[in-house]
Parts: structure tokens; C-alpha cells; sequence
């Protein structure tokens, strides 16, 4: 009774191994909100993943996504597949890619996120040092502030992320954080600029333009305080941007004054077309860690991309110390 029970075809089918193309359809769907959208990203059509929704839900023994106004939502035990999901499929494309390596395929996909000021220098230097030690590699990059990042980290579509976390988020049992140097930031103008060769009046800092990030990170928020710290009001931008190829631009047309990390404007300064404000106080430096997932396992090609930022960004703090 109890072997034919056990092999009963119903039985049988619904210990079936879930199918890693059904997980990855059921990402898609539960990520668009929408099995037509879902369809068109993944390049297959709607019939195909419908059948696959409900083939996972027979397999689950329960309904994986409900439907309301704004389209499909997924239940307590879909966001839970979702989130086993993304641990196995990043795990199986882990392995794909450790394979191919151990066959002589030196191939792979990277993924990091990046802090806005490293994509200046840093990252096209270290995509060129990479692409020379490993030709068929794929790199993705991110640019954003840590906490969108992070979402990224955590939904598996990052591999490690190259920015300066919060204590609480350095912290986090989830994440493994790895200082790589201090990045000291500085007040800079053109070389053109009216203060670049007349001795600087802190007090007078503020009849001039400044260009600076957004206030929504926390480097606005530090240069207020290093001007109240003594007793100065903090400069309130004329601009405003997040992004340092914008800031640049606008240094050189000689009317700004900025707040830059130094090592971004290091070939600048050294060639005398960008001049540091001599203003002792005028300084800070920030950490900068490399944050990964406690439980992913990267793969050779992301392990590869992870040891040569950490290795160049170390050196790069190096270099600028002395």
C-alpha cells in the first residue's frame, strides 16, 4: 500500500525539482508586476510563462501571486520563492561560470556598484587593467549612492559594492565590509579662478559660486559642520549635481568653487590647470569599504574583479598618502 501510494504519478510530479527557467520566469514576473512585461524583458511569450507560473504552483501546493489593480503582486510564499530565487540562481550561474574556468574559459560577468567620484578615474583604469588580465570578461557597473546599492547587493544583481557605508550598515550581519583607505576630500577652483593665486579669507568663501553634490548624502552635511565648526556659515551651491564630469566642467570655466575628492582631481592638481584653496581645515577624509553578501559565492570571474579593485584602490590611497 504505502510503495504504490509513494509512486502514484500525482506524487511523483509534485516532488519534482523546481526548474531553475521557471525560477528565473517567476523573478521576471514578480519584478515587472506584469506576465506581458515580463514576457517582452525575457524575450518569450505570454502563453510560455503563464504555464510556468502554474506549474510552480503546483509544485508549491499553493497560489505564488495574486492579482489586483496594478497588476501582480506575489503572496507571503511567493516573496519568499523570490528571495530563494535569486540565492540559487546567482549560486547556479556561480557555477556555470566556475566551470567554465576550470575548462580554460576565462570568461564571466562582474558587477560592482560604484560611489559617483570613482567613476572618474578609478573605474576606467581598473576596466582597462581588468579587460588586459582577462580579455572575454564582462563588467557591469552601477553608479549610485550606497543605500540603492545595497538594494542591488541584496537582490543578487551586484557582486560587491565600492563606497563608503554608515556605521550601522558596516555593522549589518548580513554584509561583510573591508576598509580599503581613507579618501580625503578638499576645496579646489580653477587655475584661473580669483582665489587660486590671492591669498583666501575663509570668511569670504561664500561671496563666491560653489558647485556641489546634492544635499541628500552625507558629504553636504559635513561641510556645513566644518564651516560652523568655525563659526562660518556653510556655502549654499549656486549648482547643484551628482555628477563629477558636470562639477568638472564647470571648475574650468574659472567661476566655481568645489568640494572634491582629491584623488578624482589628482592629474588635475598635479598639472596645475586645478589648484587646492590653502585652507588648513578645509578638509576630510572619508573611508571607503568594499561591501559584499555574507552568503553569496562569487564567481571566479566576480572573485577576480573584487581582489583587483580592492588591490587598486589601496594602492591608488597609497599613492595619493605620500
Amino acid at each position: 500500500m504505502m510503495g504504490s501510494s509513494f509512486n502514484s504519478p500525482g506524487l511523483r510530479s509534485s516532488m519534482r525539482l523546481l526548474q531553475p527557467i521557471d525560477l528565473e520566469y517567476f523573478v521576471e514576473i514578480c519584478r515587472q508586476g506584469s506576465i506581458a512585461q515580463a514576457a517582452v524583458a525575457l524575450g518569450v511569450t505570454q502563453p510560455t510563462l503563464s504555464k510556468s507560473l502554474k506549474r510552480l504552483e503546483q509544485q508549491a501546493g499553493a497560489r505564488l501571486c495574486d492579482r489586483n489593480a496594478r497588476g501582480i503582486v506575489p503572496t507571503e510564499m511567493g516573496r519568499y520563492l523570490v528571495t530563494q530565487a535569486d540565492h540559487l540562481l546567482a549560486e547556479l550561474q556561480a557555477t556555470q561560470h566556475s566551470l567554465q574556468e576550470m575548462s580554460g574559459v576565462r570568461v564571466g560577468t562582474a558587477s560592482l556598484g560604484l560611489a559617483p567620484m570613482l567613476n572618474h578615474h578609478f573605474a576606467p583604469a581598473l576596466i582597462e587593467q581588468a579587460l588586459a588580465q582577462r580579455p572575454g570578461l564582462h563588467v557591469r557597473i552601477a553608479e549610485g549612492l550606497f543605500q540603492p546599492l545595497l538594494q542591488q547587493l541584496q537582490q543578487g544583481e551586484l557582486d560587491f559594492i565600492l563606497s563608503s557605508p554608515s556605521a550601522t550598515e558596516r555593522t549589518n550581519p548580513d554584509l561583510r565590509s573591508e576598509l580599503l583607505g581613507m579618501n580625503r576630500f578638499i576645496a579646489c577652483v580653477s587655475h584661473a579662478h580669483a582665489l587660486a593665486k590671492a591669498p583666501v579669507n575663509p570668511a569670504a568663501l561664500n561671496d563666491y559660486d560653489w558647485v556641489l553634490v546634492s544635499p541628500r548624502g552625507i558629504l553636504r552635511h559635513v561641510l556645513a559642520d566644518v564651516f560652523k565648526a568655525h563659526e562660518l556659515p556653510p556655502p549654499v551651491p549656486r549648482v547643484e549635481t551628482n555628477s563629477p564630469a558636470l562639477i568638472k566642467a564647470l571648475l574650468f570655466t574659472h567661476r566655481y568653487i568645489s568640494f572634491l575628492p582629491e584623488d578624482m582631481v589628482a592629474a588635475e592638481l598635479a598639472a596645475g590647470s586645478l589648484v587646492r584653496l590653502d585652507i588648513p581645515w578645509l578638509v576630510w577624509q572619508r573611508e571607503l569599504y568594499l561591501t559584499t553578501r555574507r552568503d553569496r559565492t562569487l564567481s571566479p570571474a566576480a572573485q577576480f574583479m573584487k581582489t583587483l579593485a580592492a588591490d587598486r584602490a589601496r594602492a591608488d590611497f597609497a599613492r595619493a598618502a605620500q
